[in-house]
């Protein structure tokens, strides 16, 4: 009988290669629809890459394993504080960390004010669309009771119908395209953000690695002095 085989924890050099691939592409800053596009982006990346031993990573795993990194990192941050005095060391992978979980969060309370204003928009909708209904009743029940009165009635029920649904058109059109330049301003400034966050984050890298350099070179300088 086949077992299954046993599941492999990521190393700390595979975690540091999805953050990296992630600061990269920013997938959770996609538009509605695309966002696991990217990370399916994000994976075929990295299963493409010989140093990262997962050849079947995916865009679902690729995003479990960001999440859970995240969380980790929330959890030893929330600790840290609590408990005085320590501090935990600054490497790439917590800088990485802490840039993403800050852009993952404002992309958060962005998306909650989308949401929040989009049903904003329809309620004010739907009440005009009460509105109409109200006045189209109060206009129907003008034309059955007014068989012998003056059409003028009818016509002025008709005028403000008429005056609403224009007034429901207008504030229509005007939200869609206030919501889309709004939408298309936060996808540029995301698009600034993320080069900005990606730039800073190559430049933490490179100077990451003159350091660990610098280091090797003095631990070679004492070790040649010692011998």
């Amino acid at each position: 009988m086949s077992t299954k085989p046993k599941r492999r924890n990521y190393t700390d050099e595979e975690d540091l290669m999805l953050l990296r691939q992630v600061a990269y592409e920013m997938p959770f800053l996609a538009r509605h629809g695309l966002i696991m596009d990217k990370w399916a982006s994000v994976a075929q990346a990295l299963a493409a890459d010989e140093n990262f031993s997962r050849p079947d990573f995916d865009a679902k795993k690729a995003n479990n394993r960001f999440a859970a990194l995240l969380d980790a990192h929330k959890k030893r941050n929330k600790e840290a504080e609590q408990a005085s005095g320590v501090s935990e060391e600054v490497t790439e992978k917590v800088t990485l960390l802490d840039d993403l979980l800050a852009a993952f969060e404002d992309a958060k309370e962005e998306e909650a004010a989308r949401a929040a204003e989009t049903k904003k928009a329809m309620e004010a909708n739907e009440q005009l669309g009460l509105v109409v209904r109200d006045e189209a009743m109060q206009s129907l029940g003008k034309r059955k009771r007014g068989v012998n009165e003056d059409d003028a009635t009818t016509t002025s029920g008709g005028g403000k119908i008429m005056k609403v649904i224009s007034m429901l058109h207008e504030q229509s059109v005007s939200e869609l395209t206030f919501q889309r330049e709004k939408f298309n301003r936060e996808m540029e400034e995301r698009e600034k953000d993320r080069q900005v966050l990606t730039e800073q984050m190559r430049q933490q890298h490179e100077s990451t690695l003159k350091q660990q350099e610098a280091m090797l070179k003095i631990m070679n300088a004492m070790v040649n002095k010692l011998q």
